[in-house]
């Protein structure tokens, strides 16, 4: 029978080979140039009225209206750019998962609703996510994390090679453990440095995002079945073509 249960066992044996594998403790704009207004031309002065004759009464000559001045052209409003933030305020919607357990194919929150999340992207651009809508990876990623940056690498390069992965699968990534500190900070210009594709979520200061989902270690993969349920988690780097193997898995009908 093909049931959740029946996907959540190739994920594990999937999983189990992968996501113990590398990873890290889990403790440890300028504004477009304003278009220049053109400066206004100069009036032209009035021509000098004629001296009269002698015998005629001069009519007293009529002042010449003082030229209005123009009303400076309003600048053009700068297009607004969001700004890079590394952390923010996130809002973690639904039940925390809980500690990880043992291993991922024992993972005591396996079938619970995965939490939604709202906050704020690394652009500065606000950002919602809810579980539920379709099948959904997503991984937490530290900056100073040797391991991730080689997930961001290798993921990043396969896709630029002309690799895809398969489609109906949502991946969110979250910066977490941010610490300008250590290095490769800030999160927002490694990522853009990279080329990184994917929507990413930047953590609060205290880190709830990672909190809620169990984080342990990074990179941290959290995989969700299509009604927002717990499908897999663990932390360790997952080779691309493997990524794409539990993507298929996750797509895989089930009936609970």
């Amino acid at each position: 029978m093909n049931s959740k249960r029946t996907v959540r066992r190739v994920l594990a044996l999937i999983g189990a080979a992968l996501l113990l594998a590398a990873a890290c403790g889990g403790d440890d704009g300028t504004a477009p140039d304003q278009t220049s207004v053109a400066a206004p031309t100069t009036t032209e002065q009035p021509t000098p009225l004629e001296t009269p004759s002698a015998t005629e009464t001069p009519t007293p000559a009529e002042a010449p209206t003082a030229t209005e001045t123009p009303t400076p052209a309003e600048a053009p409003t700068a297009t607004e750019v969001p700004t890079a933030v590394e952390v923010a305020p996130v809002q973690v919607i639904g039940q925390p998962l809980g500690p990880i357990g043992d291993s991922p194919d024992s993972d005591p929150a396996f079938g619970q609703p995965v939490p939604a999340l709202s906050g704020t992207a690394i652009d500065g651009s606000p950002l919602e996510w809810t579980p539920g809508e379709r099948p959904a990876a997503i991984v937490f990623l530290a900056h100073w994390c040797p391991a991730c940056q080689a997930e961001v690498v290798e993921l990043t390069n396969w896709l630029a090679e002309g690799n895809n992965l398969p489609e109906g699968v949502d991946l969110l990534s979250v910066v977490t453990l941010v610490d300008a500190s250590r290095d490769n900070y800030p999160p927002s210009k490694w990522l853009a440095d990279e080329g990184w594709p994917f929507p990413v979520l930047v953590d609060s200061a205290d880190n709830e995002v990672a909190v809620a989902f169990g984080q342990a270690g990074t990179p941290f993969w959290v995989f969700a079945f299509g009604d927002g349920t717990l499908a897999l988690r663990g932390s360790g780097r997952i080779p691309p073509e493997a990524l794409a193997e539990l993507f298929d898995q996750l797509l895989a009908p089930g009936d609970g």
